[in-house]
């Protein structure tokens, strides 16, 4: 079975969609999916926006719980979060845990102040020391998730995040994630895009020459509509990267198809 792993519901605050609604979507599709909320510490314009009770959380979740539909968190990595970012990992029995990089330097990458002044040279360079430094600091996620997210927000006029921008810290990242067995997550929201499809399928499949060797593969979702969208084209782009498309259960990973 092929698995939708990033999307968000009634415990993120910028969801639009409701757990029932996200099964429905799976079901009508015929993929499963794992709920994986938002969890950002202490994120600097708001610092409670992303924090929920989880132990709630998993008690609604627990009743919707199948083997098709698993129960994540997307944790927003910081520099100075690893402490806490790892117990609530290791607190609770999540069957996926996320990575991700939401904030440089402190500052939030969706805010275009964090832009001002700076080129994009500065911007890839500080975003990529930031997610070295968080994947070497952080002990437990299973999955480095959507490494373009910064190409949503930017300002530039070259949208992509291209490779040979950064060719020596792309590289330490990516053997950072290699050296833990940590997956690169095939993010589908800019998967409309074909020049991101160009510049993303160069980074995924630099990773793989590296000894990557697997992907996860998630929609980020907030509305459900968007569940699922793009699988087909992900798909296409780890078959061309030569990465194996993987979700985990109880933090266990699995390749799609295997029960």
């Amino acid at each position: 079975m092929i698995f939708d792993t990033h999307m968000h519901c009634n415990y993120s605050c910028d969801s639009h969609m409701e757990f029932d609604d996200a099964v429905a979507a799976a079901e009508s599709q015929n993929i499963g999916i794992v709920f994986t909320e938002h969890w950002d510490y202490d994120y600097p314009t708001n610092p409670d926006a992303f924090i929920f009770d989880i132990d709630e959380y998993f008690s609604v979740t627990g009743k919707l719980r199948s083997e098709k539909i698993l129960t994540g968190i997307e944790i927003g990595m910081q520099v100075h979060t690893a402490a806490e970012d790892d117990k609530v990992a290791a607190g609770h029995p999540f069957d996926f845990v996320l990575g991700s990089i939401h904030c440089v330097q402190r500052q939030d990458i969706y805010e275009r102040t964090f832009y001002q002044g700076r080129s994009k040279a500065e911007v890839v360079k500080a975003f990529l020391t930031d997610a070295i430094t968080c994947v070497e600091n952080h002990q437990n996620f299973d999955s480095f998730a959507h490494i373009d997210y910064i190409c949503r927000y930017w300002p530039y006029a070259d949208k992509e995040l291209r490779l040979e921008e950064e060719q020596e810290l792309f590289d330490r990242l990516f053997l950072a994630l290699i050296e833990r067995n940590k997956p690169m997550e095939i993010n589908t929201r800019r998967l409309d895009d074909a020049q991101a499809c160009e510049a993303l399928l160069a980074i995924y499949q630099r990773y793989k020459q590296l000894g990557g060797r697997y992907c996860t593969i998630g929609s980020d979702a907030h509305y459900s509509e968007h569940v699922g969208r793009r699988l087909d084209t992900a798909l296409m782009l780890a078959q061309k990267a030569g990465l194996r498309p993987v979700y985990f259960k109880e933090r266990k990973m699995y390749l799609m198809g295997e029960v």
